[in-house]
């Protein structure tokens, strides 16, 4: 089967974890989580420049020095899987990519991707239950989204993902239990194992 690349977006707290986690178990893809990749590297190269490990929305030097870093790693990792044939759940929220509409066609003549099928699934969520679920993961690096609320919401509403040449699914995880049967129709892959 033609190797597949999911690139899972939706904001944060939206359950994108959740949701790549449950696709990479039940069709066997790769998953990469970009926090899990790189979040110490990230930590520690903020502290070298005086911030908090945790400070990342509103800092310029990361969002220009530190945030191109962990997507060319993550994405590094992803052309492993791919050119081996194994299928990838990339976990990231790829927001600041999202007004590149040429971004999957330069990803493909980078890595040489003929060969790969790019999917986005986006994973919705009612901003409510978005903030509710932040405020039970408790991370400090939700304190600026949290004392910034309305601006926050406003960016994830003003974030349109503008990509061509690339389909884009959408998936509602506003309830509180993932509906497996949904997801499987949502993303129409054949499976090799037991149905979501």
């Amino acid at each position: 089967m033609q190797p597949t690349a999911i690139f899972l977006i939706g904001a944060a707290s939206s359950g994108k974890s959740t949701i790549g986690k449950l696709i990479a178990t039940e069709y066997h893809f790769a998953y990469l989580d970009k926090d899990i990749i790189c979040n110490k590297f990230t930590g520690l190269l903020l502290e070298s420049k005086g911030y908090s490990p945790h400070e990342r929305d509103g800092n310029t030097f990361y969002s220009d020095t530190i945030m191109p870093l962990e997507y060319q790693t993550l994405l590094d990792l992803a052309n492993d899987n791919l050119q081996l044939g194994r299928s990838v759940v990339l976990d990231a929220p790829f927001l600041g990519y999202f007004s590149n509409k040429d971004y999957i066609r330069e990803l493909k003549e980078k890595y040489d991707w003929h060969h790969v099928r790019p999917l986005v699934l986006q994973v919705d969520v009612d901003f409510d239950t978005l903030k509710e679920r932040m405020k039970a993961r408790g991370l400090e690096r939700d304190e600026w989204k949290f004392a910034h609320w309305d601006a926050f919401v406003e960016g994830i509403r003003a974030r349109r993902c503008l990509w061509e040449d690339i389909e884009i699914r959408h998936f509602d995880n506003s309830p509180a239990e993932v509906d497996k049967n949904r997801l499987h129709n949502t993303l129409s892959f054949k499976k090799t194992t037991t149905s979501l």
